[in-house]
């Protein structure tokens, strides 16, 4: 805090430096709007009676605010902020610098009882920077230690800064209101900045609000163990929603500020959103399929997944509102629409538990004793390693095929990810096992059978004999 006091102090001081040199521009001078009759100093009491007052009091009428031309309806024209009223302390600087004879006196081109008021300003800030880390650092860690909660010790950790700094903005609102020679303009323009720079803090506080509960609420459910899953979709669902509700918010409110009537804006974009809606009606779906598996959840970040239509698997990198990113073996990211997923089947390797049952098929020939087949594969398929012990190998004789008998095999693994891996030990071994049981596995093979008469078969025979022949000279001549 010592630290920061004197770049406060310094920042603060330059900055009403600085709107005291722009005040005095005659650029903003003419930019200024008529006061009201109680913002203006007092009048001389020598004015003359004759004059009517019918002009003043128009004149002191605030300007309406009216539609533009362009935008009519939607973006209004503001009404500038009128000259300050000089206050008690105002007026008691201004008795005080007249009694010590320096009412015209100047320094830097500034009334002395200008930079009396900008030291007094200066004040304010002070008093906004102490009263603000005072309410940070004492006020409100005391009253959050008598809660048994620590949420809200986690959230005075995350925004006391932010809280602060809005403290010292108010402040320095108020330090600039009270200034009677700086111009409307001016102050609008100061009035503005400050209004952004303060709504970017709430919003900003309220982002880590929400992040704060998101984490709080994940590892409550994680330590009580109650509904830690369904909890997850909820939490995740809210966070975005939250987020998306506050940008939302805060632009309305930035809109307002600047003269634009959102109500009305929504109505001039009533027709264009219904094109907008047809144009985007892929996103939309997109979004709608999002929402639907972040709360349904099929599968969770890290899971590996396959989308057999799509012909894409691989694990889950992050899910989106519109889209999911899925990162193949080969370290490719595929990045699909929420609705091609949410229209297509999705089988997932990780949910409930990444165990694997893997199988593969073989066939031996109709003259192989079947259970020595099926001993060797079982015994064969058990010693490899990876397969679970502790399950069950199974080797099912399933069809009659056309060149032997097809076993089925199947066995089980720790994890899905060495699927590939152990298929290619499992077979090694099988084949290993069965070339020294002198076992071999069947092959096609097709046998044909000719039947013809004795008269075809002379006739064959004579041909066969007359082209021998043939062939026994021409190999004599040579």
């Amino acid at each position: 805090m010592r630290k920061r006091l004197p770049l406060v102090l310094i920042l603060s001081l330059a900055m009403l430096l600085a709107w005291s040199f722009v005040a005095r521009q005659p650029i903003l001078a003419a930019q200024e709007t008529p006061a009201t009759p109680e913002a203006r100093p007092a009048q001389s009491t020598a004015a003359s009676p004759a004059v009517s007052t019918t002009p003043a009091v128009e004149e002191a009428q605030e300007p309406t605010p009216e539609p533009t031309d362009v935008l009519e309806g939607v973006i209004v024209t503001r009404t500038p902020e009128p000259t300050a009223t000089p206050g008690r302390v105002e007026q008691q600087v201004e008795e005080l610098v007249e009694t010590a004879g320096l009412g015209r006196a100047t320094f830097l081109g500034l009334a002395v009882v200008n930079w009396i008021n900008l030291a007094i300003s200066l004040l304010y800030v002070l008093v906004g920077y102490l009263g603000g880390t005072w309410l940070i650092r004492s006020l409100l860690p005391r009253i959050v230690r008598r809660t048994r909660t620590d949420f809200d010790d986690r959230a005075l950790e995350a925004i006391g800064d932010d809280v602060r700094w809005l403290v010292v903005l108010i402040a320095l609102h108020m330090a600039t209101a009270r200034l009677t020679f700086v111009r409307a303009a001016l102050k609008t323009l100061l009035g503005d900045a400050y209004f952004v720079v303060g709504l970017f803090l709430a919003v900003r506080i309220t982002f880590r609000l929400i992040s704060l509960a998101d984490e709080w609420a994940r590892q409550r459910s994680l330590e009580t163990g109650h509904n830690v899953e369904l909890l997850e979709n909820v939490t995740v669902l809210l966070t975005r929603v939250g987020r998306v509700v506050t940008m939302i918010v805060g632009l309305m409110i930035l809109l307002t500020r600047f003269g634009i009537d959102v109500t009305a804006l929504g109505a001039a974009l009533g027709l264009g959103g219904l094109a907008l809606t047809l144009a985007a009606q892929d996103t939309i779906a997109d979004i709608i399929a999002g929402i639907i598996i972040l709360v349904d959840r099929p599968f969770r970040i890290g899971d590996r997944i396959e989308i057999q239509e799509a012909g894409t698997w691989g694990d889950v990198l992050d899910i989106g509102l519109r889209t999911t990113r899925i990162r193949t073996r080969d370290n490719r990211v595929i990045i699909l629409p929420n609705s091609t997923i949410g229209s297509n089947q999705v089988m997932n390797y990780s949910y409930p538990d990444p165990s694997y049952r893997s199988e593969t098929h073989l066939s031996v020939g109709y003259d192989t004793d079947l259970e020595v087949a099926r001993r060797l594969i079982v015994d064969t398929v058990a010693g490899v390693d990876g397969v679970l012990a502790d399950r069950s190998i199974d080797a099912l004789y399933i069809e009659m095929g056309d060149s032997g008998v097809t076993f089925r095999v199947r066995w089980w693994i720790a994890s899905y990810a060495a699927l590939r891996r152990n298929l290619d030990q499992v077979h090694t071994a099988l084949q290993a096992a069965f070339d020294r049981a002198g076992i071999p596995f069947a092959s096609p093979t097709q046998n044909i059978t000719l039947r013809a008469d004795a008269g075809t078969v002379r006739r064959v025979s004579s041909a066969l004999r007359e082209g021998r022949g043939a062939g026994s000279r021409k190999t004599n001549d040579a």
